[in-house]
């Protein structure tokens, strides 16, 4: 069994649409409660909107029963029930569906496979030749369809790559790969992959991935492509530290917390730097130059990943959090590089001071500002369900 704190569970995905359409015919979907993690990879058949909307309502449907703690291979088997009826090639056919299923308690997983390329484990940079179990699932007409589970318990270092048939096809007909990339292909480039960059993210990975099956294609893509692959990992921890103990007898307290933190340490606000400059006996420099975000330039401090103004870089951050459709960013402000240092982070700890700063009860100043408290929730509610990091908050 492996413990719930010894390791994370990371989640992305990568998609492109075919040449020509606006939106894709795959739909990558991601759900995390308490005690289990799904994700979802639906490919609709050709491209398109319409293509969409079918991916889209069967990726919908699984994570619905997610939320109701329903079984998955009973989830699978409602799906094709539903879209099975009449002529089941054009109607169930017309997308195809990988489910994975997590419970990181005990890190055991479920792969539930519905006519997508088969997905590859990994254990380190070794692919995993896992026993598919095959699940007849019987159609209205009197015929059955075939779908396939995967049962296997994860240990840290191990990987899921799940993808569509644009990736192993990408290349086809090219004097090259004349069959396409196929599945051979893509498992050697992921192997190479991981040897050469072992802690490689699953972001990283799957861009990896779906960039060269559009190289295949000569940058042109024939079909749309979306690769996910869920890692699991020692997680990786974010302390962001931000404003004055309520009493100033807990200033060397929030200074111990920060010297014996195993992980990167963000500090937002020039009175928390100060306080922790004197506790800790570590100097505080402004960096002198004008930065692209027009926020207060950033101050440095040993042993800081970042230290910047207060409420104003946080309500920054929460906005551009808000408002990102992926978790890539490019880091290039203050507000773009502390959003990079908080999605690089899989457990999230904030630790806010309730002493008002009195700089900021200004009535004509954005609510956000007076209320650090609840910038940090909201913050932290995102980070939360739409990126899937563990977050805690206390108060000083």
């Amino acid at each position: 069994m492996i413990d719930n704190d010894d390791f994370f569970v990371e989640v992305d995905s990568c998609q492109l649409c075919e040449a020509g359409q606006n939106v894709s015919g795959d739909v990558c979907l991601h759900h995390k409660t308490d005690d289990r993690i799904i994700t979802v990879l639906s490919d609709g058949a050709g491209s398109g909107v319409g293509a969409s909307v079918v991916a889209s309502v069967i990726a919908s449907m699984v994570i619905s029963y997610a939320r109701l703690d329903e079984d998955m291979m009973r989830a699978a088997r409602t799906v094709i029930g539903t879209f099975a009826r009449g002529d089941r090639l054009s109607d169930l056919r017309q997308a195809t569906f990988t489910i994975v299923n997590i419970t990181p308690y005990d890190g055991v997983v479920r792969i539930v496979e519905f006519e997508n390329p088969r997905v590859v484990v990994m254990r380190g940079d070794r692919i995993l030749d896992l026993t598919r179990c095959r699940q007849p699932v019987d159609c209205p007409d009197g015929s059955t369809i075939d779908i396939f589970l995967t049962r296997f318990t994860a240990g840290v270092e191990d990987r899921i790559v799940a993808y569509t048939d644009g990736v192993i096809q990408s290349g086809a007909g090219s004097r090259r790969m004349p069959d396409g990339w196929g599945d051979g292909g893509v498992a050697g480039m992921l192997a190479q992959s991981v040897a050469a960059d072992p802690g490689i993210s699953a972001g990283e990975l799957a861009r990896r991935v779906v960039s060269h099956a559009e190289m295949n294609d000569l940058f042109v893509v024939k079909n749309d492509m979306s690769c996910t692959v869920v890692y699991f990992r020692r997680p990786r921890k974010v302390l962001v530290v931000t404003g004055p103990p309520f009493d100033g007898d807990k200033d060397a307290m929030l200074a111990e917390r920060v010297r014996s933190f195993d992980g990167k340490v963000i500090v937002s606000g020039g009175t928390t730097a100060q306080i922790l400059s004197r506790e800790l006996g570590r100097e505080v420099s402004q960096v002198l130059r004008r930065d692209p975000s027009g926020l207060p330039p950033e101050s440095s401090m040993e042993g800081c990943a970042l230290v910047t103004e207060g409420v104003l870089t946080l309500g920054r951050v929460k906005g551009l959090l808000d408002t990102m459709k992926s978790s890539r960013v490019e880091p290039k402000g203050i507000d773009s590089r502390y959003v990079a240092l908080l999605l690089d982070g899989d457990q999230i700890e904030f630790i806010v001071g309730t002493r008002v700063n009195t700089q900021h009860h200004d009535p004509n100043l954005p609510v956000e500002i007076e209320l650090r408290r609840g910038v940090v929730r909201d913050i932290a509610r995102t980070l939360e369900t739409k990126f899937m990091k563990r977050v805690s908050i206390s108060y000083i």
